[in-house]
């Protein structure tokens, strides 16, 4: 059971706004000490409340943290908070004061301590709750052990004055009810055997800034054709505790994270429930590498988020080298998809396997789930078959279930298709595109050395297209399928995009 006290505010899309502090953290990790100021005690039904308010003061600036610890004496069976910041506006739903907040425990709130990690909810909440049995979605709820806790604060300050700002703590004591008891989502559905698996990996729900109840994301991405999805809340793994409820054998969930850090944000596929990833780190920090390494070796992905959205925050700048994808194509497309296939592109030529990834994003009713998705060959419908599949390119992106397309390539009998390397030496090999799905779309092959084939695909939607190339030099060869209809950025629109086969 779950306690949402407060609902989210609606959020812009993406591309608008970008400054949940969930989703922009990082940098020089300033304490704080801020001033007690007031102090209110009350009984309650259930037992004492003790209220606290601590005032403090930010700096104007975009890369900065504070705590505001508090003590947790023995018998507190619930801790609330609320916070107030000064606002302030220097361009309208896009640079603004916010005051992002979470919650550490008694383990610890350094960079690192996952032990001590109960929640986050960046700017999306004023408040939040934290008790034995319930919490408010993106906190965890559990024992509230004795000891020294900390609400952490992202300050993002645009008055060049500084903000001001207050944390009520309030501490309840009384019986601590019933334990949480998790419901992860089972590793494997059952009865799926070898096939091509639609999924979209990348998704929010009101345990971050997302709109959607998990119940209502699982219907919609089931309405959509999708046989899984990834969990991805702004740095927090709240959900993944849930997912049980609603994961059945037409539908895998992944548990996941988007670590949304101040300069750039990633995915982290396939976490185990008990298992969070720290975002408070720039790149010059070199932590990045550690964070990613330790979700590789537990058997997940790594993937660059929208790694060109030029937003606060968002636009990627930890490279590429310890990174096992990109997301080339998030939500509608636009011109930041675009740079996006070009600078992944560029990888390819320089002989970097980096798999393409294309999810929706999705925060809003308004965003569509699945728009677009990631199509992958599994030997069965798992996590771990998921994931390796993921890693390996073994995939197609496309902007709905009614898109297919197979790509093959052939030399000397071998057969190969994306994610996979043919050797073919010096001789020749023979690609062949299907595409369905897309009437009156283009369809282009490409190389190391560029565009080496194009045609069009007539009124049925389904069409096929072959080249013969020479040997290795190609390198690899991928596929594009675009439709003739510009959007406010781009002159055309992306219907399906393959990841490449390597020519060897």
């Amino acid at each position: 059971m779950s306690t949402d006290r407060e609902t989210p505010r609606p959020t812009a899309p993406r591309r608008q706004v970008l400054r949940l502090g969930a989703a922009i953290t990082v940098g020089a990790l300033l304490p704080a000490v801020p001033a007690r100021t007031a102090r209110a005690d009350r009984g309650s039904p259930g037992g004492r409340l003790t209220t606290t308010r601590y005032a403090g003061h930010s700096p104007a600036g975009f890369d900065q943290w504070a705590y505001v610890p508090f003590e947790v004496p023995p018998g507190v069976s619930r801790i609330s908070v609320s916070r107030w910041f000064h606002p302030f506006v220097l361009v309208p739903g896009l640079l603004e004061n916010v005051l992002d907040i979470g919650l550490f425990g008694a383990a610890g709130w350094g960079p690192g301590a996952e032990a001590g990690f109960r929640g986050w909810s960046g700017g999306a909440r004023d408040s939040f709750t934290v008790a034995a049995a319930d919490a408010t979605p993106g906190y965890l709820a559990g024992p509230l052990d004795p000891g020294t806790w900390a609400v952490a604060l992202g300050p993002i300050v645009y008055d060049p004055r500084g903000m001001d700002w207050t944390v009520d703590v309030t501490l309840e004591s009384g019986p601590a009810g019933p334990a949480f008891r998790p419901s992860p989502a089972p590793a494997r559905a059952t009865g799926r055997g070898p096939a091509w698996y639609r999924g979209d990996m990348h998704l929010h729900t009101v345990h971050s800034d997302g709109q959607r109840t998990p119940e209502r994301l699982a219907a919609d991405a089931r309405a959509r054709g999708l046989d899984f999805f990834a969990s991805t809340e702004h740095n927090t793994r709240a959900a993944n505790q849930i997912w049980g409820q609603y994961a059945t054998d037409d539908l895998l969930i992944i548990g996941g994270e988007e670590v949304t850090t101040r300069h750039g944000h990633w995915l982290a596929l396939g976490l185990p429930v008990d298992r969070w990833v720290d975002w408070r780190y720039a790149p010059d920090q070199a932590l990045f590498a550690q964070y990613a390494d330790a979700v590789r070796a537990g058997g997940g992905v790594v993937v660059a988020a929208h790694p060109l959205t030029p937003g606060p925050g968002a636009l990627w700048e930890f490279g590429y080298d310890h990174v096992d994808g990109l997301e080339v194509w998030s939500g509608p497309w636009t011109v930041d998809d675009a740079t996006a296939v070009r600078v992944w592109d560029g990888l390819l030529r320089q002989g970097r396997r980096v798999a393409a990834v294309g999810n929706s994003d999705a925060h809003g009713p308004g965003d569509v789930v699945g728009l677009p998705h990631t199509v992958v060959y599994a030997p069965e419908l798992s996590r771990p078959a998921i994931l390796a599949a993921v890693r390996s390119g073994r995939s197609y992106l496309a902007e709905s279930a009614e898109v297919t397309l197979d790509l093959r390539a052939v030399a000397a009998g071998r057969v190969a298709g994306p994610g996979q390397t043919l050797a073919v030496g010096a001789g020749t090999v023979e690609v062949t595109a299907v595409v369905s799905g897309v009437p009156g779309a283009t369809v282009t092959l490409h190389t190391r050395h560029g565009q080496v084939a194009a045609g069009l695909i007539g009124g049925s939607g389904t069409g096929t297209l072959t080249w013969h190339g020479r040997g290795a030099r190609a390198g690899f060869v991928r596929v594009e399928v675009r439709r003739p209809q510009p959007t406010s950025t781009t002159l055309t629109t992306m219907a399906a995009l393959s990841n490449p086969v390597w020519l060897e």
